[in-house]
């Protein structure tokens, strides 16, 4: 664990404060395949962004996400991530630049390898998010931005024991600094 802080300490501090996305998170819902209920909140900060043309964007960001459930037992764990994430914008621009989005194998270490009745082999895990998301004029310039999404960790079958772990309904609401 220490190594992988210490990897999104240096991402984070080696970027100029200029540049980026900072979002906060929220969310919750049922967890398919079981009864269980799952909450989120969160912090990400995207800090590099690739454009490859108006359309296509990909953010490389550092995430923070912390989990907890109505199960008897294991009702907690915290997820620290490093994220490549798709952005496809539709041809028009309008007051709320919609878009699609999708987070895949980001990185991740959870603090435990169960939740409620979930679980992981180990504490290495990937988060994958997708979902919809508007930046929204504000000040003349797309400073605002609001997201929704489904968001899921699981080791993608690299180990036994791969129970994923869902949030189905997730609101992002973040400043472009």
């Amino acid at each position: 664990m220490k190594w992988i802080l210490a990897v999104i300490s240096i991402i984070f501090l080696a970027q100029p404060v200029s540049a980026g996305e900072f979002l906060l998170s929220l969310g919750g819902g049922p967890q398919p395949d079981s009864k269980q209920n799952n909450k989120t909140f969160g912090v990400d900060y995207s800090f590099k962004t690739f454009e490859k043309s108006y359309r296509q964007h990909i953010d490389i960001g550092v995430s923070y996400t912390e989990v907890s459930t109505d199960a008897e037992e294991s009702k907690h764990l915290r997820a620290f991530s490093i994220y490549p994430q798709l952005n496809l914008y539709p041809r028009q621009r309008s007051w709320g630049q919609p878009y699609f989005f999708v987070r895949a194998l980001g990185p991740s270490y959870i603090s435990s390898n169960q939740l409620g009745n979930r679980r992981q082999d180990n504490n290495f895990s990937f988060q994958a998010q997708v979902g919809y998301g508007a930046r929204i004029n504000w000040k003349s310039k797309e400073d605002l931005v609001l997201m929704v999404s489904w968001k899921h960790f699981s080791n993608a079958n690299l180990f036994d024991d791969n129970d994923g772990i869902d949030m189905p309904f997730v609101i992002n609401f973040g400043v472009k600094i």
